[in-house]
């Protein structure tokens, strides 16, 4: 063989330490870009019971609608007889409150519940699973708000509280863990 085949590349001991640092620093940035990503990613394909720390102010339900006797009967006296013949009357009656409007319950950017903090205890694309959700809470006693998607997500959320301390948010949260048997994902957000 030749020596003409063979071309040695010699590196001085700084340039191999620069070439070191330059691989390291490329190294470091790669790792925190797939970080970036990987939380990003991780909070779009998020569980169905996802939390986050917005908090708005409780809804306020319309008191229950009591009807008495003498007001039913004032009402068939003006209404068909032929239609509410064959209805009996109930003699005293409480109608459950009607459905707050959705609008008034669902709405996420009223400036009045800015800076609230509020234990998220579901995210799901579904908006009558979230419904659902809620419902179930407000039985139990809670002060329950449902959040639209902001566009660009697809995530209704579940929220209860609205306090206007972290630390009563957080002992929501803690009632909560402890209603359920062990830790939950639940978070808690301002909003």
């Amino acid at each position: 063989m030749k020596n003409k085949d063979f071309r040695e590349i010699q590196v001085s001991s700084s340039l191999l330490v620069v070439i070191f640092l330059g691989v390291l620093a490329l190294g470091v940035f790669i790792f925190l870009l797939g970080v970036s990503v990987g939380k990003k990613q991780s909070a779009l394909s998020a569980p169905t019971r996802i939390v986050t720390q917005q908090i708005a102010e409780p809804v306020k339900e319309p008191p229950p609608v009591k009807t008495t006797a003498a007001e039913a009967a004032s009402e068939t006296q003006t209404a068909d007889p032929k239609t509410t013949a064959a209805k009996p009357q109930p003699k005293e009656t409480s109608t459950p409150p009607a459905a707050p409007p959705k609008a008034a319950a669902t709405k996420s950017n009223a400036p009045a519940r800015r800076g609230l903090y509020y234990v998220q205890v579901l995210a799901v694309t579904d908006r009558a699973q979230a419904q659902a959700a809620a419902d179930r809470y407000r039985r139990q006693g809670y002060t329950v708000i449902i959040v639209d998607p902001p566009p660009g997500e697809a995530n209704y959320k579940v929220r209860l509280g609205g306090y206007a301390s972290r630390d009563r948010a957080n002992e929501l949260r803690t009632k909560l863990n402890a209603e359920a048997g062990g830790k939950t994902d639940f978070w808690i957000v301002q909003y």
